[in-house]
């Protein structure tokens, strides 16, 4: 796809001068600052979010070459116009919806692959070595990088290709949100779900068994925290969480949470369900809380 032999042509492509790529690949330590975020089970996830000089940098990795690479159809995290809205709408109305979780997946995206990646693209030797110093950190992708979903994306396309094939033949759909695969269908889909994993695994990534779910008609049926039964609608507890979280708001306690957060919330399921959503803005502008 690209044909870029040497830093000079790489420097070109991402509109940065040389010497500006070997300033940043030599001061790597200086430009992550760590932190954590708190997951909806309680947990934190690690983040390093590149700063500065390094974060332009991996930017224009990401405008000038991982965002000109086309994906699969089926894969819908990290990419324009795609959400998870667009993940779940194949899932919505079936007999059974099996979903998948990765274990430590941008751990498991390793130097020497993303190095493969870039090498795949029609990148030199020299500058897939550059690039792949550019986008790693402690022989990982950095959970925060600019550079880090597209990478992982692209690490999971030889399985996306084999599961899509296995979709295709067997007539089930599959989507993939980052590290969160789903398939659907009838209920010949429930004879896969132990080839899945093999499948996975044999690409070099682990899945987690807590995590692989199978839910049938009758029961809820969840793609990416969005129910799909019958439509898409935010799940009943995340209804409940942001009721709570509103007349909080209205009621002078933000319990951690901004109002730009709420209000996000509230827009995000107006969009999913209008009425209820409206209704939770309706009360929100009422108390002063505008939009």
């Amino acid at each position: 796809m690209f044909v870029i032999g040497d830093k000079i042509q790489l420097a070109k492509l991402l509109a940065v001068a040389p010497q500006e790529i070997d300033y940043v690949l030599r001061n790597l330590q200086r430009y992550y600052r760590p932190s954590k975020i708190k997951k909806r089970d309680g947990s934190f996830r690690k983040l390093l979010a590149p700063q500065g000089k390094l974060k332009v940098l991996q930017s224009k990795i990401k405008s000038h070459i991982l965002d000109k690479v086309p994906l699969f159809e089926c894969v819908h995290g990290g990419v324009r116009r795609r959400s998870i809205v667009s993940n779940a709408l194949p899932h919505i109305h079936k007999q059974v919806v099996f979903s998948v979780d990765l274990k430590d997946f941008f751990p498991h995206v390793t130097p020497d692959r993303v190095y493969r990646i870039f090498r795949a693209l029609g990148f030199g030797e020299d500058c897939a070595l550059l690039l792949q110093k550019a986008t790693t950190w402690q022989h990982q992708l950095p959970q925060g990088a600019p550079t880090s979903t597209g990478l992982a994306n692209l690490s999971l396309v030889r399985a996306d290709f084999r599961l899509l094939r296995l979709a295709e033949k067997y007539q089930f759909c599959y989507t993939r949100y980052v590290d969160d695969l789903t398939f659907s269908g009838g209920s010949r889909l429930l004879n896969f779900r132990k080839l899945v994993p093999r499948i996975i695994e044999s690409e070099g990534f682990s899945v987690k068994p807590e995590k692989i779910v199978t839910m049938q008609m009758g029961q809820r049926q969840v793609v990416t925290r969005l129910v799909v039964n019958d439509k898409l609608n935010m799940s009943r507890e995340w209804r409940k969480d942001l009721r709570t979280q509103v007349f909080g708001q209205m009621a002078g306690r933000s319990d951690g949470v901004s109002i730009e957060s709420v209000r996000g919330q509230a827009n995000w399921l107006r969009y999913l369900n209008p009425q209820l959503g409206e209704k939770l803005l309706g009360r929100m502008r009422d108390e002063g809380i505008r939009e």
